[in-house]
């Protein structure tokens, strides 16, 4: 029922995901034989830190998309700690993404979905592999973590350092480590690298959603004071950045530049007209629970 985590969002990051998944681009070969396909593979399979050649993590990735916000609250997980909730007692961190987590590999695990299980994973050891593919490509859309934050860009640093001393396989799994969070955040958050009417459709229901919780007392503070504000922030100390480092994994090639390209433009988009529009949401819900509250009498 929520106006934004709901199952159009699911279906919208797995299409994202699903595009991002395509446009890995292969390298420049050069010296290289075309008829060669052994040494092409070989030089895709590093290009792409092994993505490409991995069928498991592509399925990983979309499933995760599409399982990510299962049994959504509509709130924040700070909200969840505040309230003192039944799941924030169980979970202490990330708490909304672990419980989507949890739904979904219980259910995986369920004797009616063996078949599917093992169209997946063949062995138990591909199945753990997809266990916890799955749980990092969900707990990275919890952005709002400050300690993951910093950790995941220790992990960056790291990764990509002129000078790590790591050896090549252990560098290689923690840039496909990287490039998988980078992907998966990169889709949930889509509609801020889209057409600007694509981004007013999620916005609006975003601000929806949070408006909803307010008059629940949920949250205390109403979301339309500094919503303007909050996004021309979100933008400039996220998406961008966001989208800056999916070009400098350099994994996307031109498909990048066009994420980007749609963030400034959308940017600048609402800091044009950002007041103007979030004036128009503000008096479409307030419409909108008039409506409701007549049908109620």
């Amino acid at each position: 029922e929520n106006p934004f985590h709901n199952f159009e969002h699911a279906s919208h990051v797995t299409l994202a995901v699903s595009k991002l998944l395509s446009r890995v681009v292969d390298p420049k070969i050069e010296g290289v034989d075309a008829i060669n396909e052994e040494a092409t593979d070989s030089l895709r399979h590093e290009f792409s830190y092994g993505i490409t050649s991995d069928p498991l993590v592509h399925f990983a990735l979309v499933f995760s998309a599409i399982i990510h916000d299962i049994d959504h609250p509509g709130v924040p997980n700070t909200v969840l700690l505040k309230e003192g909730s039944g799941l924030s007692k169980r979970y202490k961190r990330s708490i909304a993404e672990q419980n989507s987590f949890q739904l979904a590999w219980d259910m995986l695990m369920e004797s009616r979905y063996e078949e599917l299980r093992n169209a997946i994973c063949r062995t138990e050891s591909d199945l753990q592999r997809f266990r916890q593919l799955l749980v990092n490509a969900t707990m990275a859309t919890d952005v709002m973590d400050k300690d993951l934050n910093v950790l995941r860009r220790a992990r960056w640093e790291k990764a990509f350092a002129a000078n790590s001393k790591e050896s090549h396989k252990d560098r290689m799994d923690r840039m496909a480590t990287i490039v998988i969070e980078h992907l998966i955040q990169a889709a949930d958050v889509a509609h801020t690298m889209q057409h600007w009417h694509v981004y007013l459709k999620w916005n609006k229901r975003l601000f929806s959603e949070q408006y909803d919780a307010f008059l629940a007392a949920r949250v205390d503070k109403d979301p339309s004071e500094g919503w303007y504000e909050s996004e021309l922030g979100f933008f400039d100390y996220y998406i961008i950045p966001l989208a800056k480092k999916l070009k400098d994994c350099g994994v996307f090639g031109v498909s990048s530049d066009e994420y980007l390209s749609y963030a400034e433009k959308n940017r600048q988009e609402w800091k044009d007209r950002g007041r103007e529009v979030l004036a128009g949401y503000v008096e479409s819900v307030k419409n909108e629970q008039k409506h409701e509250g007549l049908r109620a009498n």
